[in-house]
C-alpha cells in the first residue's frame, strides 16, 4: 500500500509541475495536452531506461479518466 501511496503522490508532483510549466509560459493547459505531453516524456524514458515510470503511467492514466 506505501508503494501506491508514494506512486500516486509523485504522479500528483508530476502533473502539478507540468501544468505549473504551462502556466509559466502562458500556454492553455487541458487535461488532453497534460496527457500527451507525459506520454512523450514516458516514450523518451522508455528509449532511454528500458522501462516506463510507474508515476508517469499513473498520471496518463488518470488523465485519460482510466
Amino acid at each position: 500500500m506505501e508503494r501506491l501511496d508514494s506512486t500516486f503522490e509523485e504522479a500528483c508532483r508530476i502533473v502539478g509541475e507540468c501544468r505549473l510549466m504551462f502556466a509559466e509560459r502562458g500556454e492553455e493547459v487541458s487535461l488532453e495536452r497534460l496527457a500527451l505531453w507525459l506520454e512523450r516524456a514516458q516514450e523518451e524514458a522508455v528509449d532511454t531506461n528500458g522501462e516506463q515510470h510507474d508515476a508517469v503511467k499513473l498520471a496518463i492514466e488518470r488523465l485519460k479518466g482510466w
